[in-house]
């Protein structure tokens, strides 16, 4: 029998075991992992690993310190965890469980609840994935939410449920790599100015990244780690910055930011919000990466990742971007609930 529900801290440590069964059915077999998994470097047993290099090949699921300060986090900010338990007579066991973040998103999305995880055990008595996915859009709707939205990670409840006529594909996003020193400066008038957290309109912006709910992403990266000694230099991140474009006598504000992991040397990440209404703009996007650079002129940023759906990246690709090929397209879905 399988009973749903939210998921306790007494949970953790089954969450992390189901979490690592999971990783290591993807993994080779061997117990090599690399210390930085984006060069593929450094290869080491898991236990040698520090808390962040665990954390680069495993996630937050990877380990009891990580998840329960992730769950901490999660539910502070208004997510919660769903949780299919398999009973046998007196024993139980979590068999897949599915974390949800709750937000208000600029069109079409509204007032929507992200599955952002969608994991499932590798053995089972009966198949949890079709009650588990109902009984998530059954909490956001009772939460007040009208939209449920699937990311990449949840590829699991996409699957279980493509036969259902109404899904929408939001974004289907790819990352493109663009090397700083092949940018030309912005032609358009701008001022730069540092902006405080606090104050970012994040909220009300569109970000031209969809493969995840942006603000789930923005927050994860600002906060999530704070609070552990061994990951707060998990994550270099940039100030953010607001950018005040005059373009055809009409004022325009964006917003600008970079990130990366720590330890891994890598182009670093660059997040672009505008006006929801200006989110078809390919020429405003690609000004703004013209000041990006311009931004963060410094050896220690040798270029930026951007994400960005197909229609979007047709225009990088024919300014010469390249593709990241070794990464698959990241498909965003939703629906009414």
């Amino acid at each position: 029998m399988i009973t749903l529900r939210t998921i306790r801290p007494s949970d953790i440590n089954a969450i992390v075991s189901l979490s690592n069964r999971r990783l290591w059915q993807r993994h080779s077999g061997a117990d090599e992992w690399f210390a930085d998994p984006i060069k593929k470097e450094n290869p080491m047993p898991w236990d040698n690993l520090t808390l962040h290099q665990k954390f680069l090949n495993g996630g937050v699921g990877c380990d009891p310190i990580l998840y329960k300060n992730h769950l901490n986090w999660l539910t502070r900010n208004g997510g919660f965890v769903l949780a299919a338990e398999e009973s046998d007579g007196i024993m139980k066991r979590i068999i897949a469980f599915a974390e949800i973040w709750c937000l208000e998103e600029p069109a079409p999305m509204g007032k929507t609840g992200s599955i952002v995880t969608f994991e499932v055990d590798t053995s089972f008595t009966e198949d949890p994935v079709s009650k588990l996915y109902t009984q998530c859009k059954k909490e956001i709707r009772m939460r007040g939410f009208s939209t449920l939205a699937l990311c990449p990670f949840s590829s699991r409840a996409v699957m279980a449920n493509l036969d259902d006529s109404r899904w929408e594909l939001l974004a289907l996003t790819r990352k493109y790599r663009i090397e700083r020193g092949k940018l030309e400066a912005s032609d358009l008038a701008h001022t730069v100015e540092d902006i405080p957290r606090a104050e970012l309109p994040i909220r009300e912006f569109y970000c031209f990244d969809q493969s995840i709910s942006p603000y789930y992403h923005w927050s994860s990266v600002w906060e999530e780690y704070e609070l552990l000694p061994e990951m707060i230099r998990a994550v270099h991140r940039s100030q953010a910055r607001k950018v005040n474009i005059e373009r055809g006598g009409k004022s325009i504000t964006a917003i600008l930011w970079v990130w990366n992991w720590g330890d891994v040397t890598d182009f670093w990440r660059l997040s672009i919000w505008v006006p929801p209404e200006l989110q078809e703009d390919n020429e405003l996007l690609l000004e703004l990466i013209k000041i990006a650079q311009q931004v963060w002129d410094t050896d220690d940023i040798p270029g930026f990742i951007l994400c960005v759906d197909e229609e979007h990246g047709s225009t990088l690709a024919t300014r010469g971007f390249e593709i990241n090929e070794d990464e698959p397209g990241e498909p965003r879905y939703y629906i009414g609930v």
